[in-house]
């Protein structure tokens, strides 16, 4: 038997989105929250849970939010583009 084996932490996956990413909030994110806003990663945080966090911010406003990946989804930058046109 070896005592010397390495202890071999589990894998984290990675998070979903990359700093810089456009991403927009999921429904169900409070009465005041426009979930049409696009926010921006601005860091990615630990886990809270079994969910990584990010740090985002809306280019509108003038403080960041900190939520977790279950709360955001991708979006469609062409049809974001199109929609302001």
């Amino acid at each position: 038997m070896n005592i010397h084996r390495r202890y071999k932490p589990p894998e984290t996956p990675p998070h979903r989105f990359a700093i810089g990413q456009q991403v927009r909030m999921r429904r169900g994110g409070g009465a005041m929250m426009n979930t049409s806003a696009i926010f921006q990663i601005m860091a990615t945080l630990p886990p809270l849970g079994r969910s990584f966090q990010y740090r985002i911010r809306d280019v509108e406003e003038k403080y960041e939010r900190i939520t977790t990946e279950d709360n955001l989804e991708v979006i469609d930058i062409w049809a974001a583009a199109m929609a302001t046109v």
